[in-house]
């Protein structure tokens, strides 16, 4: 099996580090046991044991910095290889040849050339030890001359044969037998980092498959220790996954901590609760609870949540359309009813004020019913106007001119000379929606108006009024909002602020924002009170469907 470059150059790193192990260890050794090897170096073998470690080394730094200038591995391996071949035959030839304790040198470079190679590679080796064994049974034959002075010792032909035999069958042998392992090695070492591979691919699939979970996603273990948080639980909450992995369930989300422990004792594994987030803000969570299970069984609890936020605001929403509907047709029918009383007292009291014989006071008085039944009848009619509006003519156009134009008068009112307005426009010149414009007019009408008589009690100079259009951030609706600078509205009254006859003036009909709720429903948009962005006041935010338009249309609104 041939070896990656990458696996290659890793086993060549060892074999440089087991080369100077090797090298220091029993050449080391046998210059420590015969010092004489170190203070005669008229003995030629001395000098070859001594230039053997030197050159050892030598070599191995050769080799290291070739290796960090990235040489060819191949030709890399064959150089150490070969190098290997030649100081083992030098050093075997100086130390006795077939008696030479450094013999096994040669299975060990079968073996590293088995590791590096592979099989190939170790049997050429062991081909190469073979022809050094040859080698040395010529020295001892006496038809090469030993070059280190000291002859080799003599030995029969059929001793020497049977030397040559056993030395390079053993290397044929281990070659076989090294390369098998170290192709089974091979094949075990690829497979394992296959596997490996293969489970860090599905640890990251995984890990984005939860990451880009729209829900959000945690797991604790069976001691209640939070022990993963995706992407968008963070989104949700708005803690960190850094401030929430390692820490106690119940410390972070006591309500979920809670559900935790009754799903355990059998409960339903559908909950909802409140949750504030660092920043204050509360959000409505909808979670379900299922066990997390390991290979031993269950191991912890898997807990997937969302905000309900919005959809909980919806169903408000409808439920308070539905309340007003209802309130709505039972006021309408007394409404009605009423009309018709009143129109026969008034006629009453006319024909009375007609009579010569009445006194002065009582046409005072006759005259206070006479107002009080006009202001009864306009007030019935204002509510009718509100419970059956007219027919809305809806059309696309430009927002921005409406405005400006509502704007325009209400600044030039006579009552409204005290008032400073802050419109906010420089987003608005291309922004249209499918609309009623005199409906629109009114609803903007009346918050300004609200604004206005909200700020009655400031001095001039704090009278202020923001108007705002614009594209909604995060959303495709639009934005019209009027915040004001007055009291606000306690919190308390959020709830009942479009409900029909309620208010918090001291006189007022309560008409005014519930009408302005049905007229924006009527037209697919609606209306919410806000916290204030700038001011101290109330912040009313209208959102309208936007419509996308080109032409005339699209121009007359970027020329107004």
């Amino acid at each position: 099996m041939a070896l990656s470059s990458d696996r290659q150059r890793e086993r060549l790193k060892g074999l440089m580090l087991v080369r100077v192990v090797i090298v220091t260890a029993f050449l080391g050794s046998t210059l420590a046991v015969d010092l004489t090897a170190l203070g005669d170096f008229d003995d030629l073998r001395n000098r070859t044991l001594v230039a053997l470690i030197v050159g050892t080394y030598v070599l191995t730094i050769l080799y290291a910095v070739a290796f960090r200038q990235r040489w060819s591995t191949s030709s890399l391996a064959n150089a150490q290889l070969s190098g290997d071949l030649l100081v083992t035959t030098i050093l075997v030839l100086a130390t006795g040849g077939f008696d030479s304790v450094f013999v096994f040198f040669f299975y060990l470079t079968i073996i590293n050339a088995a590791v590096v190679i592979g099989q190939r590679g170790a049997l050429i080796t062991a081909a190469v030890t073979a022809a050094c064994m040859a080698f040395f049974a010529t020295v001892v034959l006496g038809w090469i001359p030993q070059p280190f002075g000291d002859e080799l010792r003599p030995m029969t032909t059929t001793a020497l044969v049977y030397q040559f035999a056993i030395n390079s069958l053993a290397g044929f042998l281990i070659a076989f037998l090294a390369g098998h392992l170290a192709d089974r090695l091979g094949r075990a070492t690829e497979e394992l980092q296959a596997r490996e591979t293969d489970i860090q691919d599905l640890r990251v699939l995984n890990e984005n498959i939860l990451s880009s979970l729209s829900s959000g996603l945690l797991t604790v273990d069976d001691r209640g220790t939070i022990i993963f948080f995706n992407r968008a639980a963070e989104e949700i909450t708005g803690l960190a996954k850094e401030e929430v992995l390692g820490n106690p369930l119940d410390a972070l989300f006591p309500g979920l901590a809670a559900a935790t422990d009754a799903f355990a004792d059998g409960a339903e594994p559908r909950h909802d609760s409140l949750f504030e987030r660092p920043d204050g803000t509360q959000v409505y969570l909808g979670f379900s609870l299922s066990p997390l299970r390991d290979h031993q069984g269950e191991s912890g609890q898997i807990i997937i949540f969302q905000d309900l936020t919005e959809i909980r605001k919806m169903e408000a929403q409808v439920k308070r359309s539905q309340h007003l509907a209802a309130i709505g047709q039972l006021s309408a029918a007394i409404a009605h009813e009423i009309r018709n009383p009143l129109a026969s007292i008034s006629g009453s009291v006319e024909m009375l004020r007609m009579d010569a014989n009445t006194s002065d006071e009582d046409r005072t008085l006759m005259d206070i019913v006479v107002r009080e039944v006009d202001r009864l009848d306009g007030l019935i009619t204002d509510f009718l106007a509100y419970t059956q509006p007219r027919p809305l003519q809806r059309k696309v156009q430009p927002l921005l001119p409406l405005v400006q134009e509502v704007l325009r008068l209400f600044q030039n009112t006579a009552d409204q000379k005290d008032i400073h307005l802050h419109p906010d426009l420089s987003d608005a010149p291309t922004l249209t929606a499918n609309i009623d414009a005199e409906a629109l007019r009114q609803v903007l009408w009346n918050l300004l108006q609200n604004a206005t008589q909200a700020q009655a009690d400031l001095p001039p100079e704090d009278r202020h009024i923001r108007i705002e259009l614009q594209a909604a951030p995060g959303s495709p609706d639009l934005l019209l909002a009027v915040e004001d600078n007055g009291p606000g509205v306690p919190l308390d009254h959020h709830d009942r602020i479009f409900e029909p006859f309620f208010t918090t003036k001291h006189q007022g009909t309560g008409l005014g924002l519930a009408t302005t709720y049905r007229l924006l429903e009527a037209q697919d948009a609606r209306i919410t009170l806000t916290a204030p962005h700038h001011h101290n006041g109330a912040r009313f935010e209208i959102h309208l469907r936007r419509t996308t338009r080109t032409g005339p249309l699209a121009k007359l609104a970027t020329e107004a």
